[in-house]
Protein backbone atom coordinates (compact mmCIF):
# COMPACT_ATOMS: atom_id res chain seq x y z
CA UNK A 1 0.00 0.00 0.00
CA UNK A 2 1.25 3.06 -0.51
CA UNK A 3 1.75 6.35 1.25
CA UNK A 4 -0.96 8.16 -0.55
CA UNK A 5 -3.22 5.21 -0.19
CA UNK A 6 -2.40 5.13 3.63
CA UNK A 7 -3.06 8.19 4.58
CA UNK A 8 -6.84 7.94 2.33
CA UNK A 9 -7.53 5.25 4.42
CA UNK A 10 -6.63 7.00 7.88
CA UNK A 11 -8.87 9.96 6.42
CA UNK A 12 -11.73 7.57 6.10
CA UNK A 13 -11.01 5.34 9.43
CA UNK A 14 -11.00 8.86 11.26
CA UNK A 15 -14.27 10.34 9.46
CA UNK A 16 -15.97 6.86 9.92
CA UNK A 17 -15.18 6.63 14.03
CA UNK A 18 -16.58 10.57 13.66
CA UNK A 19 -19.15 9.41 12.25
CA UNK A 20 -20.42 6.74 14.62
CA UNK A 21 -19.44 9.20 17.91
CA UNK A 22 -21.73 11.56 16.30
CA UNK A 23 -24.84 9.40 15.87
CA UNK A 24 -23.71 7.67 19.33
CA UNK A 25 -24.45 11.83 20.89
CA UNK A 26 -27.24 11.76 18.49
CA UNK A 27 -28.92 9.02 19.46
CA UNK A 28 -28.50 9.44 23.37
CA UNK A 29 -30.36 12.56 22.62
CA UNK A 30 -33.22 10.81 22.17
CA UNK A 31 -33.84 11.78 18.35
CA UNK A 32 -34.82 9.25 15.88
CA UNK A 33 -36.67 8.86 12.91
CA UNK A 34 -36.21 11.85 10.43
CA UNK A 35 -32.79 12.45 12.08
CA UNK A 36 -31.81 8.85 11.43
CA UNK A 37 -32.50 8.73 7.60
CA UNK A 38 -30.14 11.96 7.26
CA UNK A 39 -27.49 10.69 8.96
CA UNK A 40 -27.56 7.86 6.74
CA UNK A 41 -27.82 10.23 3.75
CA UNK A 42 -24.79 12.07 4.91
CA UNK A 43 -23.22 8.66 5.76
CA UNK A 44 -23.67 7.22 2.07
CA UNK A 45 -22.66 11.16 0.87
CA UNK A 46 -19.77 10.99 2.70
CA UNK A 47 -18.70 7.36 1.69
CA UNK A 48 -19.77 8.64 -2.25
CA UNK A 49 -17.45 11.63 -2.03
CA UNK A 50 -14.35 9.00 -0.73
CA UNK A 51 -15.30 6.65 -3.13
CA UNK A 52 -14.38 9.02 -6.26
CA UNK A 53 -11.40 10.47 -4.69
CA UNK A 54 -10.32 6.87 -4.45
CA UNK A 55 -10.87 6.71 -8.13
CA UNK A 56 -9.82 9.68 -9.27
CA UNK A 57 -6.18 9.30 -7.80
CA UNK A 58 -6.14 6.22 -9.80
CA UNK A 59 -6.66 8.49 -12.73
CA UNK A 60 -3.24 9.36 -14.31
CA UNK A 61 -4.99 12.42 -15.83
CA UNK A 62 -5.71 13.63 -12.76
CA UNK A 63 -2.29 12.56 -10.71
CA UNK A 64 -0.81 14.89 -13.62
CA UNK A 65 -3.08 17.53 -13.52
CA UNK A 66 -2.61 17.26 -9.47
CA UNK A 67 1.22 17.56 -9.85
CA UNK A 68 1.25 20.35 -12.61
CA UNK A 69 -0.45 22.04 -9.97
CA UNK A 70 1.47 21.20 -7.00
CA UNK A 71 4.62 22.42 -9.67
CA UNK A 72 2.41 26.10 -10.68
CA UNK A 73 1.40 26.32 -6.68
CA UNK A 74 5.21 26.05 -5.16
CA UNK A 75 6.50 28.39 -8.46
CA UNK A 76 3.91 30.93 -7.40
CA UNK A 77 5.17 30.70 -3.45
CA UNK A 78 8.68 30.94 -4.63
CA UNK A 79 8.16 34.12 -6.60
CA UNK A 80 6.05 35.96 -3.99
CA UNK A 81 8.80 35.21 -1.76
CA UNK A 82 11.31 36.09 -3.76
CA UNK A 83 9.83 39.45 -4.38
CA UNK A 84 9.45 39.82 -0.61
CA UNK A 85 12.91 39.28 -0.31
CA UNK A 86 14.02 42.05 -2.51
CA UNK A 87 11.63 44.60 -0.58
CA UNK A 88 13.15 43.71 1.96
CA UNK A 89 16.33 43.80 1.01
CA UNK A 90 15.47 47.88 -0.92
CA UNK A 91 13.75 48.39 2.09
CA UNK A 92 17.34 48.10 4.51
CA UNK A 93 19.16 49.58 2.02
CA UNK A 94 17.14 53.07 2.24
Amino acid sequence: MTENEKSWNALSSRLEALGLKLKMHYEQAGQGGEAKETLDKLKKGVEDAFDAAGNAVKDEAVRSDVKEAGRLFADAIGESLNKLGDAIKRKADQ
